[in-house]
């Protein structure tokens, strides 16, 4: 290819490595660019259009995560094999519906003459690792700036707040936990049988309190109808490994928790993305998929739905499980977080408690209510579909560990544990009511959109046409304050809008998160005003 037939506009808004990024990917797709070839080094960049090596690294970084190539050190960067349908543009679902064809979100392919090489290279799209680059690219920029005497403020990580964590109560736990199995093995005449390989359900003094527990939510349950996991993703995991294949089509908010769709992803499925307004998922949307394409089922964050913390309505969720019936779909309930719904004291009903077939797998993760090195969770599933995940937990996994769960159920189990519930949430709701009326007064009459945030710890903010996300992390990095680019959180990345970030409070004070609205603001104020400048700076140029 003929480098030198590249232009790039540098009066433009667009940012020059993003306009160098586009151009190579549609070399690639367009063939112009073959399987293997070598392209130029990052010095060699500014002769041929006079950027800077920064620039071209920045456009290098673009086409490896997602996907377009591959660098060999030593070597240089060259194009990698793609799957020529993952290419194709796709055009916002909910205004061509006739014409939406979604695929694998950039899964690609090896043949199988690749060399050990090409295999160890190879990778598909991986949001994870965009995640940790965004934050590794906000610390560098942050380092590099004049402000970074400051601390910085986090709010990236979507994480709890430490001081809530239980550690003395947690050490107490294990110590009740040990004693209890040991008082269970000389009940068994010291043969410890319950510490052998048991069953795929779990502990059962456990399971049998977590069905108590779940009440709470409307979800009545027997013991027999809870699993035990090593955490939601496990759970998810599990969820996909039994009723989802290649090709398979599923309903996902959009956008939605990064973890479930790299899980989703590795499976090979065809994403249906329905969008959010503030009562949740957009029914009518996800009517319509369901009427055309017969989807296997449907993930969602009904309640404290993450990155949004928009919450579904009552009215919607009894709708959404008569489409499940009416298609005949099952649903996937991912509850992170339902104790952190600060609109009401009474928690909104689960999916679950609406569902009268049997079609609602229930997820609940216990990471953010204890703190997340305990890695326990549940799911609730009845007749054939509990067989079907009971028989899979047995050939992955066999069994969650007993000790560990038996230290949750002392945890949990506890007088205690209801009133750190409740100044959790209230702690929370303090620190959500902190950054919101913050932003509100520090963004006012920018343009900017703050989504409803009715629970869990993060919301997510819509900035002003032209402002794109990338731009506004490393600036808002520069000023002292990390966040996310929205993008990385919708199922089909060539759809997501470029400017929506996400802002996590649950591990930052009041405090902190007044401070971190003044800088995202003056982040904002100085890309706008860069902006302007810009664009006065080209129309002297086309005048004279």
């Amino acid at each position: 290819m003929n480098f030198d037939n590249i232009k790039l506009d540098k009066a433009g808004s667009e940012p020059l490595y993003r306009q160098l990024a586009e151009q190579l990917k549609l070399a690639v797709s367009r063939g112009d660019l073959s399987e293997g070839e070598k392209l130029p080094p990052i010095r060699a960049w500014k002769e041929v259009l006079g950027i800077s090596p920064v620039t071209a690294t920045q456009a290098y970084e673009v086409l490896s995560d997602e996907g377009f190539t591959t660098g060999q050190v030593g070597r240089g960067t060259f194009v990698r094999s793609l799957n020529r349908k993952s290419l194709a543009v796709a055009e916002p679902i909910q205004n061509t519906l006739d014409k939406y064809n979604p695929g694998p979100a950039g899964y690609t392919t090896t043949t199988p003459s690749a060399s050990l090489s090409e295999i160890i290279t190879y990778q598909k799209f991986n949001r994870s690792t965009r995640v940790q680059r965004f934050l590794q690219g906000a610390l560098a920029r942050y380092q590099s700036s004049a402000s970074s005497s400051d601390d910085m403020i986090v709010m990236s990580s979507g994480g709890p707040a430490p001081e809530l964590f239980g550690v003395r109560r947690w050490e107490k736990a294990m110590s009740q936990a040990g004693e209890s199995l040991s008082k269970d093995g000389i009940l068994d005449e010291g043969r410890h049988q319950h510490l052998q390989y048991g069953s795929p359900l779990g502990d059962l003094p456990t399971r049998e309190w977590m069905a108590g527990y779940l009440q709470r939510f409307g979800i009545n349950c027997q013991a027999d109808e809870v699993l035990l996991t090593t955490g939601s993703q496990q759970a998810l995991d599990l969820v996909a490994r039994v009723f989802m294949g290649p090709g398979d089509m599923v309903l996902v908010e959009s956008p939605t928790y990064v973890s479930a769709l790299e899980i989703f992803e590795s499976r090979g499925i065809n994403w249906l993305p329905v969008p959010l307004d503030e009562n949740g998922l957009q029914l009518d949307v996800l009517e319509r998929l369901a009427e055309r394409y017969h989807p296997r089922l449907l993930y969602t964050v009904p309640t404290s739905q993450s990155p949004t913390g928009v919450t579904l309505s009552a009215e919607r969720r009894v709708r959404l499980l008569e489409l499940a019936r009416r298609f005949n779909f099952l649903i996937i309930e991912d509850d992170t977080c339902n104790e952190f719904y600060y609109e009401a004291e009474n928690l909104p009903h689960a999916l679950k408690h609406y569902d009268a077939e049997g079609r609602v797998i229930y997820l609940k993760s216990f990471s953010k209510i204890i703190f997340p090195a305990v890695r326990f969770g549940l799911l609730v599933a009845q007749g054939t579909l509990m067989e079907k995940l009971a028989e899979a937990k047995s050939v992955f996994d066999r069994s969650t560990s007993t000790p560990l769960s038996r230290a949750v159920l002392k945890f949990v189990n506890h007088s205690a544990f209801e009133t750190e519930l409740r100044e959790a949430w209230k702690l929370y709701r303090e620190r959500r009511d902190s950054l919101r009326d913050n932003l509100e007064q520090e963004l006012a009459g920018t343009g900017c959109r703050i989504s409803r945030c009715e629970g869990g710890f993060s919301m997510l903010l819509t900035l002003p046409r032209g402002i794109r996300a990338e731009e506004f992390h490393l600036e808002a990095a520069e000023q002292g304050v990390a966040v996310l680019p929205g993008p990385v959180f919708y199922p089909v990345p060539a759809e997501a809008p470029d400017n929506t970030v996400r802002l996590s409070f649950g591990d930052n004070t009041p405090q902190r998160l007044e401070e971190a609205a003044r800088r995202l603001s003056l982040a904002l104020r100085n890309l706008q005003y860069r902006s302007q400048r810009q664009n006065r700076d080209a129309g002297f140029i086309t005048a004279v």
